[in-house]
């Protein structure tokens, strides 16, 4: 039987939660990289694969196929981890991790894709006012959560954590997480750069990929404005 397989682009902050994940379960993945350059992500094999032509993909030994981060993670501590920490049977922890999980993409992960579309795709050079609101909107309610405890549901690791870590790095190089607006969780990012393995080589590369695109992108139409 084969080796599991994701497919993956490590500029995508769900692509590295998957990867992440895995790695603390200890799951052996085989990674196979989307070049989006060359537009692999739209090509006829991977289309049949998603055809939302987004990653991650996974596709488990028996030859299933899965999407979205979030359905992933659950779905690999699930059948794969030795204990159910990650992602618990406990209806009610489970339920506040999918809530947290939710929010990550509902709230969070959208200011990465509104900053994208905007200064990306939209030939902005500036960050939009609207952009900056969602930004500490988002922030404010991860304080929030981790008022609770040092984790965002309690005081133990979740896949939530991991998920949420991803994009919060991505966006923290672009608009900053502030210490003193923000203290709880500029605390939890740097207990989870310590817990997260290969966090350098993983996350953080691939969060400096997007924000050098997106740096760039930005100084590239402020030059078409002038």
């Amino acid at each position: 039987m084969s080796k599991p397989t994701l497919y993956y682009a490590l500029f995508s902050p769900p692509a590295r939660a998957c990867i992440l994940v895995a790695k603390i379960i200890g799951l052996d993945l085989d990674l196979k990289p989307v070049d989006f350059a060359k537009k692999e992500h739209l090509s006829e094999e991977f289309v049949k694969l998603n055809p939302q032509h987004q990653v991650p993909v996974f596709v488990d030994s028996d030859g299933e196929v899965y999407v979205d981060s979030h359905a992933i993670v659950s779905f690999l501590v699930a059948k794969y981890s030795g204990d159910d920490q990650l992602y618990p049977r406990d209806l009610k922890r489970r339920a506040h991790i999918d809530h947290r999980m939710h929010y990550e993409n509902g709230v969070l992960f959208q200011v990465v894709k509104d900053i994208v579309a905007r200064n990306i795709y939209g030939g902005e050079g500036e960050y939009n006012p609207r952009s900056l609101t969602l930004c500490h909107n988002a922030y404010s309610d991860l304080e929030h959560f981790l008022e609770k405890g040092s984790f965002v549901v309690g005081n133990e690791l979740s896949v939530a954590d991991v998920s949420i870590h991803t994009t919060v790095v991505t966006l923290d190089l672009l608009i900053p997480v502030d210490r003193e607006k923000y203290p709880k969780t500029k605390g939890w990012m740097e207990r989870m750069d310590k817990l997260l393995p290969d966090n350098e080589e993983i996350n953080l590369k691939g969060a400096r990929a997007l924000q050098t695109r997106i740096l760039n992108c930005m100084a590239e139409n402020k030059l078409k404005s002038q």
